[in-house]
């Protein structure tokens, strides 16, 4: 073999190449990495993915000695491992589980696309993943198998991505329980990898209805043992955990993050500043856990999606997307699925009473209300329970004023209850920062003024006050 000439890094730096298209990792190589690229082609090595979002060099010991690429997992929400490579000179030196751990150190926790067996032991090297048996595996990164890579013995839709925890290593493959009861089990098809170097296809001749059978006694038997595994793999990663204020900003600021996505005009202030406090009111409830709290805000700020997984039985009760019986938080819309709704339903009421709003128990007040934490996906049971308890109104009451107004119907807000809810004077007093007045006062001066239009309406109000929030009304009118 030719002695290579690497690049060097004096510093160790890694150079990353991010687009929000789509990256041609063999491009890059070629241009930049030829001799990786021809390494790669030496040992036969076919790439998974010719595609990514994000390439990134391994470095080490001031030489670029690899990559890995990542993809965006649209279904999933999540960055997927697509590709890592390492000179054969460089490896048994920990480079990929340095690459891992700093991604979740700086960003978040990665999932891997379509993992070989090898990675998988690598896994399990780095306590990333462990055996909950003698072939399967338990793994604290999740795997990403695309729909036209899943095969299954039962019907199973093309166009929808696996996510699971769980590797067969006998078969080389990533196995998902569809549905435990009646042994709906979906799993990857073969990789070129472990057919060459691990005769996957001749140990895949047992994959009848009794390896199936199997398999289900086995996560039946030792379904707290597995949920267990997986809970401390995951509470032993290094992941990165953000402050309610890291994420919206403190007191009237924007974060960095909120700043920048207004400024580059993906959304307006007055979205930024609805989600913002959508987002203070469901954490203060307990609904978001800090770990989601990104999820979350990426969620409301995106465009709402109906679900596209429709072969999994567990979902999550606010989006109906796939879940796991061990999530803490549903990966999708960032809600936490762990919560007491005792519990819940205490925090929101110390939440409000601790707020200026002066409760009213005006039906428009009460159904505003309850649209809104429809809106922002609570199960209908629970809403109903959170205002019959919080304004003592019956909901055979509020649904009849639901319906006559055709607010509410089939569980969902209606567009006539979105107007609703975007002209009440609640939803104008939050969107423009009123808490320093007193929302009665307010309320029935807004009722009394409907024909100019809100951010009149909120100017006159202030201007009653004599220059005490002169700066406020400035900042209202520059917007």
């Amino acid at each position: 073999m030719a002695e290579r000439e690497y690049i060097i890094k004096d510093d160790n730096t890694q150079k990353v190449f991010l687009s929000e298209d789509t990256l041609d990792v063999v491009e890059i190589l070629e241009k930049y990495y030829g001799y990786i690229l021809d390494a790669l082609r030496e040992e036969g090595i076919i790439l998974k993915a010719h595609e990514c979002s994000l390439f990134k060099e391994l470095v080490f010991e001031n030489r670029v000695v690899g990559f890995c690429s990542y993809d965006f997992s649209r279904q999933f929400i999540t960055v997927a491992l697509n590709n890592v490579y390492v000179l054969p000179e460089f490896r048994g030196n920990g480079i990929f589980h340095e690459e891992l751990l700093k991604t979740m150190k700086e960003h978040n926790k990665p999932s891997i696309m379509e993992p070989t067996r090898l990675v998988v032991e690598l896994l399990i090297k780095y306590g990333l993943a462990k055996r909950i048996s003698e072939g399967i595996v338990a793994s604290s990164l999740e795997f990403i198998i695309p729909g036209n890579h899943v095969l299954s013995n039962a019907e199973y839709d093309s166009s929808e991505e696996l996510s699971t925890h769980f590797y067969d290593l006998d078969t080389c493959a990533s196995i998902h329980f569809l549905d435990l009861e009646n042994n709906r089990i979906a799993y990857s098809e073969p990789l070129n990898h472990d057919i060459i170097h691990y005769d996957c296809m001749e140990r895949r001749k047992v994959l009848d209805e009794s390896y199936f059978d199997a398999l289900r006694q086995i996560f039946i038997s030792r379904d707290v043992e597995i949920m267990n595994v997986i809970l401390d793999l995951e509470d032993s990663l290094p992941v990165m955990s953000y402050s309610l204020e890291d994420v919206v900003g403190e007191g009237d600021e924007f974060s960095p993050y909120i700043e920048t996505l207004i400024d580059d005009a993906h959304i307006t202030y007055d979205q930024a500043l609805r989600i913002k406090q959508q987002i203070t009111e469901e954490y203060e409830a307990g609904m978001i856990l800090n770990e989601s709290l990104f999820i979350r805000l990426a969620y409301l700020f995106g465009d709402r999606v109906e679900p596209s997984i429709k072969s999994h039985s567990d979902v999550c009760p606010y989006c109906s997307m796939p879940i796991d019986s061990h999530d803490k938080f549903c990966h999708f819309c960032g809600l936490n699925l762990k919560y007491d709704p005792d519990e819940m339903f205490d925090s929101f009421m110390d939440y409000l009473s601790d707020s200026n709003i002066e409760l009213n128990e005006d039906i428009r007040f009460v159904a505003y209300k309850f649209l809104k934490l429809i809106r922002q996906g609570i199960d209908v049971e629970y809403s109903i329970y959170t205002i019959e308890h919080s304004y003592g109104i019956e909901w055979s009451i509020l649904k009849r004023y639901l319906e006559e107004s055709l607010y509410f119907a089939d569980g969902r807000v209606t567009e006539k209850g979105l107007t609703f809810m975007d002209n009440h004077p609640l939803e104008i007093y939050d969107m423009y920062c009123l808490n320093m007045v007193d929302y009665t006062d307010f309320e029935k001066y807004y009722y009394e003024n409907q024909n100019l239009n809100k951010k009149e309406i909120v100017l006159n109000y202030l201007r009653q006050f004599n220059g005490e929030y002169e700066d406020i009304i400035d900042e209202i009118e520059d917007k």
